[in-house]
């Protein structure tokens, strides 16, 4: 016999398929179909909150670098302290620019009687800045009063002048050329400003002089305090 013939007398037996339970497999689809729908549903509700957390700290981050106050626009300031403010002086055409260090928002907590304090400065015509040489004040002092003296100069058209309440060997001004300015020196044109620390940040008058008061003996709150008066002698703050 042939090899041709042996190979075509051999049986194959095909492999019986398996029987594939239909309803079965509709179900593990609809079961897949389901369990896609909530993940997909759950990402969606989860990007939405997502979206209203970028939104919302975005406007936050927004708020503190940039926001108005009583009507007036404050951005940061260009020189990477404080912030600048633009607003308009009596009926001038253009808008005044200025630098002030706080926000405002934060000084509303310093005590001040703002029509009492404007109504003291209406009719000066000469500022007087002064501090105790023996108090040891630092530079954070003269912050304040640099704070203090471009409103004054720059927007009153008033003098303004640094001086001391007494004089000391141990300032860098020669005794002769310091000078001094106290509390009762305040007359019909003349305002002294006293700078100090004392038991709370404040701003009141006292013996002639208007004192702007650093609580905590922090030079710091000189500062604050300073920028609040700058600030309601504005009318920005009341």
């Amino acid at each position: 016999m042939s090899k041709d013939v042996e190979l075509g007398n051999i049986e194959l037996k095909k492999k019986e398929e398996p029987q594939v339970d239909k309803s079965k497999v509709k179900t593990d689809v609809s079961k897949t179909e389901k369990k896609i729908g909530i993940v997909m549903v759950a990402m969606f509700l989860f990007l939405i909150l997502l979206v209203v957390f970028v939104v919302r700290l975005n406007q936050g981050g927004i708020e503190r670098v940039y926001f108005e106050y009583k009507g007036i626009d404050f951005t940061p300031s260009k020189t990477g302290v404080g912030f600048d403010m633009k607003f308009f002086v009596g009926d001038a055409q253009y808008p005044t620019l200025m630098t002030v260090r706080n926000d405002p928002r934060e000084l509303e907590n310093i005590s001040i009687k703002g029509d009492e304090i404007r109504e003291v400065f209406s009719d000066k015509s000469i500022i007087y800045i002064t501090e105790d040489p023996f108090d040891n004040l630092t530079g954070r002092t003269l912050v304040a009063a640099n704070e203090l003296a471009m409103p004054f100069s720059l927007l009153f058209q008033m003098e303004v002048n640094k001086t001391v309440t007494r004089t000391s060997e141990e300032l860098d001004i020669p005794l002769e050329e310091q000078t001094v300015k106290v509390c009762s020196d305040s007359d019909e044109n003349t305002q002294v400003i006293l700078l100090r620390l004392g038991a709370e940040t404040a701003v009141f008058e006292e013996d002639g002089c208007i004192v702007v008061q650093g609580g905590n003996n922090d030079e710091m709150e000189i500062i604050r305090a300073a920028d609040r008066l700058y600030l309601t002698l504005l009318g920005i703050m009341s």
